[in-house]
């Protein structure tokens, strides 16, 4: 798996009052975990971390973190924490790996291929994005193909068909369907029901203006 690099520097300042005056000026307070040693205090510019972000899944990295002074270390995201609409990172938590530990991380999932079963109308639905797998920094790939081209219509991938690399396995799991392939009749369902509906509604004009109508000669007849 690459490693994204991140850059820190060591703070000494704590507590809600200082984080609060550094989220003011675009950094979050975060704590670096490594084996054997003291945490470290940290502080990371937000615009970094919404970066990593945005090429991530869900915040799963692996990471060449370097504090400002010294060597990168291997890294991976503990937890992050953000405010109450879910848009500010508040803190973040990184945690040191070694080469020789195993890690479990979420892998983006691509479907590569068009399926011999794919018709006008139908429908492939992915309901899985990524996958949780456990193994070496090394060995952990950046995403997982699912080839798709020997779909059929009516047919569904699981997790199980996903293809790993050696020394890589799923975590959990992995009975849960990955993409299906399906005609996409809904929309027939409800075109039918509108048309129904507009029966419906053409019917009860008609019988309106009937009612109307012998209300008219009612009034006419004196009745």
């Amino acid at each position: 798996m690459e490693q994204i690099p991140l850059t820190a520097i060591r703070r000494e300042s704590t507590g809600k009052g200082p984080a609060k005056q550094m989220r003011a000026k675009g950094l979050v307070p975060a704590v670096f975990y490594a084996g054997g040693q003291d945490a470290a205090k940290l502080t990371i510019e937000q615009a970094e971390i919404e970066r990593l972000l945005r090429g991530t899944s869900g915040g799963n990295a692996f990471l060449s973190l370097t504090i400002e002074g010294e060597s990168p270390r291997m890294a991976v995201i503990k937890d992050l924490q953000f405010d109450y609409l879910g848009k500010s990172i508040l803190h973040a938590d990184f945690y040191e790996v070694r080469a020789d530990q195993e890690l479990t991380l979420e892998v983006s999932i691509e479907l590569t291929g068009e399926p011999k079963g794919m018709t006008t109308g139908a429908l492939i639905s992915q309901s899985a994005y990524t996958a949780s797998v456990i193994g070496l920094v090394a060995d952990i790939p950046d995403s997982i193909s699912l080839d798709i081209s020997e779909m059929e219509m009516g047919d569904a991938l699981y997790a199980e068909s996903l293809s790993l690399p050696e020394g890589v396995k799923l975590a959990g799991d992995d009975n849960y369907m990955v993409v299906s392939l399906s005609e996409a009749i809904l929309a027939l369902e409800e075109e039918e029901e509108e048309g129904e509906e507009g029966e419906e509604g053409a019917e009860g004009e008609e019988g309106a203006e009937g009612e109307e109508g012998a209300e008219a000669k009612a009034e006419e007849s004196g009745e």
